[in-house]
């Protein structure tokens, strides 16, 4: 497997690193990326300028999504199983994805690269990349909440994925890494191990469970991180401003032009997720990421309703449903839908799918009152990121994570930290190059 090893994290490291010059360095973006990035950069004694057009932060595709930080099962959209059921999940209403960009000369692009990444050995290949930044995340995430006492309902309470499809099953379970920690369960297996599924056991083809998976609130977490930030004497806000475009300099970022006068810094982190792309045009070159439109409902099920014990994916539907601690109650935080648009009004229609789904699956009556929230991911054509240097001297990218951007980021923001620091290559960071997906 593929070995992120984070660079800087040894004594001997650091004491190197302090006796490099501090840098001002700009975030672009104040969402968990943009935050978590923030943090690493002002923990090793950089001065942080955050940028967002927001007033608050966290306001984007990290404010309401699926909750599961999902380590060990990274499967990535681009994979031989969409690429056969591409025609049926873009011909029905009902299909948990959906085309709605019209001749978007950005999205025919974005789209032939996403069928080269559906071959069989690109898939291993991001998966192998996932599974190793999955696991750097994983373990700064657990220093920060322990260092900074963040309280945002993280647990593990276990991932289980159930499939329909008796060939979808059989492809997952081959792709399964031999590391013991995920178990292939039958049909009834699933049922007795998750008793809020509403389902007979000829509905299934089996399950995969992975015991050590986690949920958490992301938002929580974001609003926990934003109050440490505020107490670092290095970190300046720029909230509520628009990004208007880069001011270059000798083919060097210096400077980004705002509502609000220009912004000045010795580098620049673009972590503005979808809106990434349009940035980087501005800049002289091609980002190849595609707003991924997704919904959620959050939803308090009645008190002697079964109790969701393990987060749950439907794997067939592309839903997620995660038990959130919630005023002393289990809420449930039901995601997916994958539209591939730029809007972000509220579809009444895909919310609809979440309600019925949750009947369906967990016998949850979704006719009360539940919170609709929808955002754009930032979608690469392999579902891999992209960190690293952008042609434009002076400007690192941290963005297109997709459906994992609550997984992946604290180990993004760890890889970013230490390849703007040590100016070289961190081990494996080849993998979420900008080169590899252009």
């Amino acid at each position: 497997m593929t070995t992120l090893r984070p660079i800087g994290l040894a004594r001997f490291d650091r004491a190197i690193i302090s006796m490099r010059p501090e840098m001002k360095i700009c975030v672009l973006g104040a969402g968990v990326i943009g935050l978590t990035t923030a943090w690493c950069l002002a923990e090793a004694g950089h001065d942080v300028v955050i940028v967002d057009r927001h007033a608050s932060t966290a306001k984007d595709a990290s404010a309401a999504n699926g909750a599961q930080l999902s380590y060990a099962f990274v499967a990535p959209l681009a994979s031989p199983a969409t690429l056969r059921k591409l025609p049926s999940l873009l011909l029905s209403s009902e299909s948990p994805m959906r085309i709605r960009a019209g001749l978007d000369p950005a999205l025919v692009s974005w789209g032939l690269r996403f069928l080269l990444a559906c071959r069989p050995a690109a898939m291993r290949e991001t998966i192998a990349a996932q599974l190793a930044l999955a696991a750097l995340s994983r373990s700064e995430l657990t220093r920060l909440t322990q260092s900074l006492m963040l309280s945002f309902g993280l647990r593990t309470a276990g991932k289980l994925v159930v499939f329909r499809s008796r060939r979808e099953f059989d492809v997952a379970r081959r792709a399964i890494v031999a590391t013991g920690e995920q178990q292939i369960l039958t049909p009834a297996e699933c049922l007795a191990l998750e008793p809020a599924l509403r389902l007979d056991a000829d509905e299934l083809a089996g399950g995969i469970f992975t015991a050590s998976e986690q949920v958490g609130d992301c938002a929580a977490f974001c609003a926990g991180l934003t109050t440490r930030l505020k107490r670092q004497h290095n970190v300046e806000w720029v909230l509520g401003t628009e990004v208007r475009g880069p001011v270059r300099s000798g083919g060097r970022l210096v400077a980004i032009d705002t509502d609000k006068g220009h912004v000045q810094a010795d580098h620049f982190v673009l972590c503005m997720g979808a809106a990434s792309a349009a940035f980087a045009k501005a800049c002289g070159f091609h980002l190849p990421i595609y707003p991924l439109k997704g919904y959620s409902i959050t939803l308090l099920p009645a008190p002697e309703a079964r109790v969701l014990r393990h987060s749950v994916t439907d794997m067939e539907r592309k839903l997620v449903f995660a038990p959130l601690a919630r005023d002393g109650r289990t809420a449930i935080r039901v995601a997916g839908i994958a539209d591939l648009e730029r809007g972000t009004t509220i579809d009444a229609g895909r919310v609809e799918i979440l309600r019925r789904a949750s009947a369906e699956l967990l016998g949850i009556d979704a006719a009360g009152d539940i919170e609709p929230w929808c955002g754009l991911r930032p979608m690469t054509p392999d579902s891999r990121p992209i960190i690293g240097w952008s042609p434009l001297q002076g400007l690192f990218i941290n963005s297109g994570h997709g459906m994992l951007g609550w997984t992946l980021a604290c180990g993004s923001a760890r890889l970013t930290a230490d390849m703007i620091e040590c100016r070289r290559s961190v081990t494996a960071a080849s993998a979420f190059a900008l080169r590899r997906a252009a």
